[in-house]
Formats: structure tokens, C-alpha cells, sequence
């Protein structure tokens, strides 16, 4: 689904947990304070949803909603189940969110208020698309007597997602181990106006499954889902009109896009297509962050744009590499980091030697990209070896010709200007950098971009081929200068203390960096530029990296 660009919203950014979960706890309370009426109501749709969700005021996430229930509300909850064949064959990659999602759906599904109208019920939604995929869509709907409000992001309705701006690691979430610690940071945006009703026709696209059972090679609807008992209800649930959403003092462009695989004989990519044309529309700048940054088409319009004329310059945020990770994001940002780079560098580090691009007739890297193993990738558990086995090859004037692969690449130089019209201090043109706070790194969980002043993108899609390409997915594309400053403004403050947008907006300056993580000082907010050898440089060790690939994470 790819929405029209729709005017008139209001759109704020939403830095992490606690703010988030706030905010959450506010929109619950309003709705709840509200006199009951049909436009009236309460709507989530979540990868993941807790019962036991902390929230700020001390109470938790299930005794929150019976609240809004009890004052005469509905609540209607949509939660991915994982297919039962997915979960027989791999049960660390769906079991343990299967048993949360359903704990909760025990809990509340059958919920009837004391005051009548209001009740909760819910949608164990079994995704039908590609095995191994999942619905990943985090949606909150509020309306109070036709008035909609939608916070869409990054963020689960579970504890891990529990942190501040501070991002001291005191709160509870994150990994728990270091070097991230309790740490994870993340991003959402609360919308107002038209903008809003784009989302919660995806909702009700989505909650009409509760109503017919949905049939999947791999299962059919939760068995955790509320039992029908008025089968037209679905066509009676209120929809709040669009034309009663304008917000009356901001103006802000917004399209919904998603990403969607639910027929084996199409999908809809529409989330990628928006970001390709992005990429190739830039003229300054491009900034990305997340827990991975490996989509093979993102990151070769990338490196097509970088060799163009007049190229932007390109800022990754990831995670801080370690050793440890039992996830295998890090060698795969690795890659994307040696590609970007060698798109746009001027010298490289092979076997101890140092190359120049300008003495080299043939530089080029080489894709293992192959239909055959893209089918066998999204249909199976089988292994495929798409980034792992992509090579660079050099041929220096005079001398012969070399392949290596990617992750054996020892350093990239970038010693021409990114502008010689002004004066620049930072000469490279790839950023990868990582977000620390004193000595821990930060964990991000966001899903965000940022393109020259004129798009913000945020959403629940991973710039992962999965987030790209087969999972269920929702992102705003909010384009809008003024608006899209402001997010930028208010992420950098949050990176750094010493960000100043009148002197550099570009986050990757040098000025705002540090080039080792042991330059940050204790309690200090810093970023750390990346290197070739803060990354592994390895493959996974875990034998469950044959079936998680860089098309299943």
C-alpha cells in the first residue's frame, strides 16, 4: 500500500521509550476520560504486546486498557502470531513472542467492561507470507469522538523498549549485556490529520481477518483470538472520517507506505520503492539509522548515487560491533560499510598495501546475487550466500590483477574534499558511525531516515531486505522542510552535547565525532566514527546463521 501524500497534519518525533510510553499512557487517559460514543475508541496493532508493559505512572499495559474498558470504550487488539510451522521448525526465532502475544490475548480478549459498550478484544493475525516472515507493523489508533490520533515507530509494547533520552541503562531494556548494556534507543512519530486515517485503514485491512479464518501452509488464524460472536460486526466498526481530520495550524505532507508479501504470486515493496526514489532525488545528504543497514538494493542505489555527479554526502547510524553479538548484523554492516565506501573512497588497504583508485584501470566489486538462491532464500530454511561470498577487484597500471573478499578489506581513504567551494572538515564521504553514552554503547532500534531537509522517513521497516521486501511493514514518509529540520535538530541534540545547527547540521562532522571509543569521556553523549577494524570482519560462528542470513534478519 502506498497512500497519497496528504496535507494538513501535525507530526511530531517521539525519542524513545520513555517518552513514547508516556505519550501512550496520555492517549490511553484521554480516551478513557472521554464521554463513551461509537467514534470513540481505542486500536493497537503490534508485533509484540506485553501485558505486563511498565508505563509511567507505575501501573502496567493490561490494567490500562480494562480502565478504558471500563469506562465504556472498545479496545481492539491485532498481535502477530507466528505460523505453527515456523515455530515447530525454529522455535528461538517465534516461540517465545508466540507465548507473550498469546498471555496477553488469554488476559484480555474476552474482557467486558463495567460500563456497557466497552470490552477488548483481539487478533491473533498468523501473516501470510513467505515462511519465516512476520507481521511487524506497530500501530496505536486512539480516537475521541471522531478525532484520530496515530503513534507509528519502532517501538513494541514491551519492556525491552524501556529507556531515556539520558540513556543511562537505568530503566531495564536493551540487550542487558555489554558492551550496550540496558540501553536502546528509538523513534516515533505522533500524527494528526488525514495522514492518520491512511493508517487505520491498513488496521482495519488487517482486523477483517478476525471475522473469516485465514487459511496458510503453515496455519490459520491464533487460537488465541476472540470468538465471533456477531459475524457483521466488522462492517458496523466506526472509521474516522477523513475529511474531519485537517488539523487546523499545521499543514504536513504526509504518505503511509508498507511493505506486504501476503500472496506468494506478488507483493508490495512499497516502502523500498520510496526510499530508491529518495536515494536518487538526494542532493546534500542521507542519513540512516538502525540495528542493521543491509538491503542490497538501498545499498547499491547508494553507491550508484555516490558515483555520480554532484554526490551526497552518507551518514549510517548503527550499534556499536562486538565480538558477541548474537545476532549476525554486524558482519553484514560490515559489508554495506566496505561497499559504500569503496563507491566514493580514493585509496584502499589490501594484504598491507595501500591501492589508489586513479592508478587502477578496473575497481569494481563483484555481487553474488542469483535468482536461484533468492527463490531458495524466501521460500526455505535453506542457506544462501548472497553478501558473504561478494568480492572487490582491483587491477593497478603495470601490475596485476587482484579479487578479495569484502570482509578481508583492511582500509578505506577518502583524501579529496567532499566540497572544495567551502571549507570542509570532513573529507569522507561514508560515515558509519555509533552512539555512545560514556563508556556503553547505545543500542538502536530505530528505524528512521533523513533525506537532504525535505523527507523524514520513520516507521516499523528495518533497512534490512526482510523489513524491504517480505514482512509486513508501515513507515511515514513525512515531507515537509520545516518539519523535517526539526526532527534532525532534535535527534542530533540527543546524540551529542555539543550539537549547534548553525555551525554544522551534518551530524558526521568531526566535530561531533570522536575516532576511538575510548576518547569518550564518562557520562559524556558521543558518536564514534567507524573503522574497518571495529568491525569483526567474520561470519558468524553460530550455526544458526545458515538459516539467518541477511534475507531473514
Amino acid at each position: 500500500m502506498k497512500s497519497a501524500v496528504s496535507e494538513g497534519n501535525a507530526v511530531e518525533l517521539v525519542l524513545d521509550g520513555e517518552n513514547f510510553f508516556g505519550a501512550l499512557e496520555d492517549l490511553l487517559d484521554a480516551v478513557a476520560d472521554a464521554d463513551p460514543g461509537p467514534e470513540t475508541y481505542v486500536r493497537l496493532a503490534y508485533w509484540e504486546i506485553s501485558k505486563g508493559l511498565r508505563l509511567p505512572s507505575g501501573t502496567t499495559l493490561a490494567p490500562k486498557l480494562k480502565q478504558v474498558a471500563n469506562a465504556g470504550h472498545p479496545v481492539d487488539l491485532i498481535m502477530w502470531c507466528p505460523a505453527r510451522l515456523d515455530v515447530h521448525f525454529d522455535k528461538n526465532m517465534s516461540a517465545g513472542i508466540l507465548e507473550e502475544n498469546e498471555a496477553t490475548a488469554a488476559a484480555l480478549g474476552r474482557y467486558d467492561g463495567t460500563t456497557q459498550g466497552g470490552r477488548i478484544r483481539c487478533l491473533m493475525e498468523v501473516y501470510n507470507g513467505w515462511n519465516g516472515s512476520s507481521v511487524h507493523q506497530k500501530i496505536a489508533l486512539f480516537c475521541v469522538a471522531g478525532k484520530l490520533t496515530a503513534l507509528i515507530g519502532g517501538l513494541n509494547l514491551a519492556n525491552f523498549y524501556w529507556d531515556n533520552e539520558a540513556h543511562a541503562g537505568t530503566q531495564g531494556g536493551g540487550m542487558g549485556e555489554p558492551p550496550l548494556g540496558n540501553t536502546v534507543h528509538d523513534t516515533a512519530l505522533r500524527i494528526t490529520g488525514p495522514a492518520a486515517t491512511d493508517i487505520e485503514a491498513e488496521w482495519l485491512r488487517r482486523y477483517q481477518k478476525r471475522f473469516y479464518e485465514v487459511g496458510t501452509v503453515s496455519g490459520s488464524i491464533g487460537r488465541a483470538t476472540s470468538p465471533i460472536t456477531d459475524p457483521e460486526e466488522f462492517d458496523r466498526l466506526p472509521r474516522a472520517r477523513r475529511g474531519d481530520q485537517l488539523h487546523s495550524s499545521q499543514k504536513v505532507p504526509v504518505q503511509i507506505a508498507t511493505t506486504n508479501s501476503e500472496s506468494y504470486l506478488g507483493r508490495a515493496t512499497d516502502i523500498q520503492a520510496l526510499l530508491v526514489e529518495e536515494i536518487r532525488r538526494a542532493q546534500d545528504t542521507i542519513y540512516f539509522e538502525g540495528f542493521a543497514f543491509s538491503d542490497p538494493t538501498l545499498v547499491s542505489e547508494l553507491c550508484s548515487r555516490l558515483q555520480k555527479s554532484h554526490p551526497p554526502k552518507v551518514c549510517v547510524m548503527v550499534p556499536y560491533p562486538y565480538a558477541k553479538n548474537p545476532f549476525p548484523f554486524d558482519y553484514l554492516n560490515s559489508i554495506s560499510f566496505a561497499k559504500l565506501s569503496l563507491a566514493s573512497c580514493t585509496h584502499v588497504t589490501v594484504a598491507g598495501k595501500r591501492v589508489a583508485r586513479a592508478d587502477c584501470s578496473v575497481w569494481k566489486v563483484n555481487e553474488s546475487l542469483n535468482a536461484w538462491s533468492t527463490l531458495r532464500s524466501i521460500t526455505s530454511m535453506v542457506s544462501n550466500k548472497w553478501l558473504e561470498n561478494d568480492t572487490f577487484t582491483f587491477h593497478p597500471k603495470g601490475g596485476s590483477s587482484t579479487t578479495v573478499p569484502l570482509l578481508q578489506i583492511e582500509g578505506f581513504e577518502d583524501i579529496a574534499p567532499v566540497d572544495k567551494d567551502v571549507e570542509c572538515f570532513d573529507r569522507a564521504r561514508v560515515r558509519f558511525l555509533s552512539p555512545f553514552h560514556g563508556k556503553t554503547a547505545i543500542y538502536i532500534h530505530s528505524k528512521l531516515a533523513l533525506f537532504d531537509d525535505r523527507v523524514a522517513v520513520v516507521g516499523s521497516a528495518n533497512f534490512t531486505y526482510r523489513s524491504m521486501v517480505y514482512d509486513g511493514e508501515l513507515s511515514a514518509f513525512v515531507r515537509d522542510e520545516a518539519t523535517t529540520r526539526r526532527i534532525r535538530d532534535a535527534l542530533n541534540a540527543h546524540y551529542v552535547s555539543n550539537y549547534n545547527a548553525v555551525k554544522s547540521s551534518w551530524i558526521a562532522d568531526p566535530r561531533y565525532t570522536y575516532s576511538k571509543r575510548e576518547s569518550v569521556n564518562r557520562g559524556e553523549h558521543a558518536l564514534v566514527a567507524l573503522r574497518v577494524e571495529d568491525f569483526p570482519r567474520v561470519l558468524p560462528d553460530d550455526p544458526s546463521y545458515k538459516k539467518i542470513n541477511h534475507t531473514f534478519i
